[in-house]
Protein backbone atom coordinates (compact mmCIF):
# COMPACT_ATOMS: atom_id res chain seq x y z
CA UNK A 1 0.00 0.00 0.00
CA UNK A 2 1.23 3.39 -0.96
CA UNK A 3 1.25 6.15 2.02
CA UNK A 4 -1.22 9.09 1.82
CA UNK A 5 0.62 12.40 1.60
CA UNK A 6 -0.20 13.72 4.38
CA UNK A 7 -0.34 10.31 6.94
CA UNK A 8 2.14 9.73 9.48
CA UNK A 9 3.29 6.85 7.04
CA UNK A 10 3.58 9.22 4.40
CA UNK A 11 5.49 11.08 6.15
CA UNK A 12 8.33 8.58 6.68
CA UNK A 13 7.83 7.19 3.61
CA UNK A 14 8.56 10.76 1.52
CA UNK A 15 11.69 10.92 3.65
CA UNK A 16 12.99 7.54 2.41
CA UNK A 17 11.79 8.40 -1.24
CA UNK A 18 13.71 11.82 -0.87
CA UNK A 19 17.10 10.32 0.77
CA UNK A 20 16.97 8.03 -2.05
CA UNK A 21 15.66 10.70 -4.89
CA UNK A 22 19.40 11.02 -7.05
CA UNK A 23 19.25 7.58 -8.53
CA UNK A 24 15.12 8.36 -9.58
CA UNK A 25 16.44 11.51 -10.80
CA UNK A 26 19.02 10.23 -12.66
CA UNK A 27 17.02 7.38 -14.13
CA UNK A 28 14.55 9.46 -15.24
CA UNK A 29 16.24 12.73 -16.52
CA UNK A 30 18.46 10.25 -18.34
CA UNK A 31 15.71 8.55 -20.18
CA UNK A 32 14.35 11.93 -20.92
CA UNK A 33 17.11 13.18 -22.75
CA UNK A 34 17.43 9.75 -24.37
CA UNK A 35 14.43 10.71 -25.68
CA UNK A 36 14.93 13.72 -26.71
CA UNK A 37 17.98 12.59 -28.75
CA UNK A 38 15.78 9.51 -30.38
CA UNK A 39 12.16 11.47 -30.64
CA UNK A 40 13.69 15.27 -31.31
CA UNK A 41 10.19 15.80 -33.30
CA UNK A 42 8.88 15.07 -29.59
CA UNK A 43 9.92 17.98 -27.94
CA UNK A 44 9.97 20.15 -31.23
CA UNK A 45 5.80 20.01 -30.74
CA UNK A 46 6.09 20.79 -27.47
CA UNK A 47 7.01 24.52 -28.49
CA UNK A 48 7.30 27.08 -25.19
CA UNK A 49 6.02 24.42 -23.15
CA UNK A 50 9.49 22.61 -23.58
CA UNK A 51 10.76 25.32 -21.22
CA UNK A 52 8.17 25.39 -18.67
CA UNK A 53 8.33 23.64 -15.28
CA UNK A 54 5.40 21.31 -14.30
CA UNK A 55 4.91 19.71 -11.36
CA UNK A 56 3.21 16.03 -11.91
CA UNK A 57 2.25 15.27 -8.10
CA UNK A 58 0.75 11.33 -7.96
CA UNK A 59 -1.91 12.02 -4.66
CA UNK A 60 -1.44 9.06 -3.61
CA UNK A 61 2.35 9.15 -3.32
CA UNK A 62 4.49 11.12 -0.95
CA UNK A 63 6.42 12.87 -3.49
CA UNK A 64 5.91 14.40 -6.40
CA UNK A 65 8.06 15.54 -9.80
CA UNK A 66 9.53 18.73 -11.04
CA UNK A 67 9.74 18.41 -14.88
CA UNK A 68 11.08 20.71 -17.23
CA UNK A 69 11.28 18.48 -20.98
CA UNK A 70 13.90 21.20 -22.72
CA UNK A 71 15.01 18.80 -24.96
CA UNK A 72 18.13 17.87 -24.82
CA UNK A 73 18.80 19.67 -21.41
CA UNK A 74 15.30 18.43 -19.77
CA UNK A 75 15.33 17.48 -16.32
CA UNK A 76 12.83 15.95 -13.86
CA UNK A 77 13.38 15.94 -9.98
CA UNK A 78 12.14 14.16 -6.98
CA UNK A 79 10.31 16.65 -4.45
CA UNK A 80 8.35 16.68 -1.32
CA UNK A 81 4.60 16.70 -2.51
CA UNK A 82 3.89 19.76 -0.46
CA UNK A 83 6.93 21.71 -2.50
CA UNK A 84 6.23 25.20 -3.21
CA UNK A 85 8.83 26.29 -5.62
CA UNK A 86 7.38 27.93 -8.62
CA UNK A 87 6.33 25.93 -11.86
CA UNK A 88 4.11 27.07 -14.79
CA UNK A 89 1.20 24.20 -14.30
CA UNK A 90 0.73 20.99 -12.18
CA UNK A 91 -1.26 17.86 -12.79
CA UNK A 92 -2.24 15.76 -10.08
CA UNK A 93 -4.10 12.55 -9.78
CA UNK A 94 -3.39 8.80 -8.13
CA UNK A 95 -0.49 7.55 -9.52
CA UNK A 96 -1.78 4.95 -12.06
CA UNK A 97 -4.04 7.49 -14.15
CA UNK A 98 -1.05 9.75 -14.21
CA UNK A 99 0.80 6.98 -15.79
CA UNK A 100 -1.89 5.89 -17.79
CA UNK A 101 -2.12 9.24 -19.14
CA UNK A 102 1.30 9.51 -19.97
CA UNK A 103 1.29 6.43 -22.10
CA UNK A 104 -2.01 7.10 -23.31
CA UNK A 105 -3.48 4.01 -21.61
CA UNK A 106 -6.27 6.50 -20.10
CA UNK A 107 -8.19 9.11 -22.22
CA UNK A 108 -7.02 13.25 -20.44
CA UNK A 109 -10.18 14.79 -21.29
CA UNK A 110 -12.03 12.20 -19.61
CA UNK A 111 -9.81 11.92 -16.58
CA UNK A 112 -9.99 16.03 -16.11
CA UNK A 113 -13.79 16.11 -16.32
CA UNK A 114 -14.15 13.24 -14.43
CA UNK A 115 -12.14 15.18 -11.80
CA UNK A 116 -9.63 12.21 -11.80
CA UNK A 117 -6.84 14.35 -12.30
CA UNK A 118 -6.64 18.15 -11.53
CA UNK A 119 -4.62 20.64 -13.70
CA UNK A 120 -3.37 23.97 -11.93
CA UNK A 121 -1.35 26.77 -13.66
CA UNK A 122 -0.78 27.50 -17.43
CA UNK A 123 -3.69 25.33 -19.14
CA UNK A 124 -2.21 26.13 -22.65
CA UNK A 125 1.19 24.74 -21.04
CA UNK A 126 -0.53 21.62 -20.02
CA UNK A 127 -2.85 20.91 -23.19
CA UNK A 128 0.45 21.33 -25.30
CA UNK A 129 2.30 18.41 -23.47
CA UNK A 130 -1.05 16.47 -23.94
CA UNK A 131 -0.99 16.67 -27.14
CA UNK A 132 2.58 16.23 -27.52
CA UNK A 133 2.19 12.90 -25.62
CA UNK A 134 -0.52 11.71 -27.45
CA UNK A 135 0.94 12.29 -31.14
CA UNK A 136 3.96 10.79 -29.95
CA UNK A 137 2.35 7.43 -28.45
CA UNK A 138 5.01 7.09 -25.90
CA UNK A 139 4.72 3.97 -23.29
CA UNK A 140 5.90 3.57 -20.16
CA UNK A 141 9.21 2.01 -20.91
CA UNK A 142 9.85 4.65 -23.50
CA UNK A 143 8.97 7.22 -20.28
CA UNK A 144 11.75 5.11 -18.76
CA UNK A 145 14.36 4.76 -21.01
CA UNK A 146 14.24 0.74 -21.12
CA UNK A 147 15.06 -0.53 -24.37
CA UNK A 148 15.19 -4.17 -25.59
CA UNK A 149 15.09 -6.33 -24.77
CA UNK A 150 13.13 -5.81 -21.50
CA UNK A 151 11.17 -2.51 -23.14
CA UNK A 152 8.40 -4.91 -24.54
CA UNK A 153 8.33 -7.33 -20.98
CA UNK A 154 8.02 -3.29 -18.92
CA UNK A 155 5.27 -2.59 -20.97
CA UNK A 156 3.36 -5.73 -20.83
CA UNK A 157 3.68 -5.47 -17.10
CA UNK A 158 2.43 -1.99 -16.91
CA UNK A 159 -0.69 -3.26 -19.50
CA UNK A 160 -1.19 -5.94 -17.12
CA UNK A 161 -1.16 -3.55 -14.15
CA UNK A 162 -3.45 -1.23 -15.86
CA UNK A 163 -6.00 -3.86 -17.07
CA UNK A 164 -6.53 -5.09 -13.44
CA UNK A 165 -7.11 -1.78 -12.59
CA UNK A 166 -9.26 -0.87 -15.68
CA UNK A 167 -12.24 1.05 -14.40
CA UNK A 168 -9.89 3.44 -12.30
CA UNK A 169 -7.53 4.12 -15.53
CA UNK A 170 -8.91 2.95 -18.57
CA UNK A 171 -10.92 4.87 -20.70
CA UNK A 172 -9.93 3.83 -24.72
Amino acid sequence: MIARAGSRRGGAAAHALMALRSPVELLLTLALRRLARRRPEVFERLGEAGDVTFIVAPTDFPVAFRLRPGGGSGVVQVIRAADGTPHAARISGPLLTLLALFDGRCDADSAFFSRRIRIDGDTRAVVALHNTLEAAELTVADLLGVGPPLRERVNAGMGAVFDRLRPATRER
